[in-house]
């Protein structure tokens, strides 16, 4: 029933003709947590037809490729355009798997630390919610390093959906 208290409003006044898009940030990095969000989204999408999907990589150092010059060692990251497209089959892939498309979608790209690009992007984008996953660090790597899924929780300026893999959940 519409108007209950569990409801949300499936339109926000404001925007164009007084109908504001909701806007989705859908962090994906291409690990299995990932895939389980970008099917979430895929979903979520169908059922929120004025749903805005923004999917954001940052490119983390890790991606980043070593090439060898002279005696030393230059540090090179993968570009913008090889990350998008790469992430661009990556959602095909998932949504040709659901039999589902993505009406209204985007995918960027940044570089930076992971967690803060997610935040600044949300904030950029007036972001209704952010989803993203949860890959499960151990207690002595979740010390040492914190979550980024933990630190967008804390640091987010709308609703934070963290995707945790039903085996993972489930103790398995």
């Amino acid at each position: 029933m519409a108007g209950g208290t569990g409801d949300l409003p499936a339109r926000f006044p404001g925007g164009e003709g007084g109908i504001q898009m909701k806007k989705v940030v859908v962090a994906i990095d291409g690990s299995e947590a990932s895939r389980g969000v970008v099917d979430y989204a895929i979903h979520y999408a169908n059922r929120e037809p004025d749903a805005d999907m923004l999917f954001l990589h940052v490119i983390a150092l890790s991606e980043h490729k070593p090439v060898f010059y002279g005696e030393g060692t230059v540090v090179i990251p993968p570009s913008d355009e090889e990350v998008k497209a790469q992430f661009e089959e990556f959602i095909k892939v998932e949504m040709e798997a659901l039999g589902k498309t993505i009406p209204r979608m985007s995918i960027s790209v940044r570089s930076g630390k992971v967690y803060d690009q997610i935040v600044k992007f949300a904030e950029e984008n007036g972001a209704f919610m952010i989803m993203i996953g949860h890959r499960g660090l151990g207690a002595m790597e979740r010390f040492f390093l914190g979550s980024v899924a933990a630190k967008v929780v804390a640091n987010a300026p709308c609703s934070v959906y963290v995707h945790r893999p039903r085996t993972e959940a489930e103790g398995k």
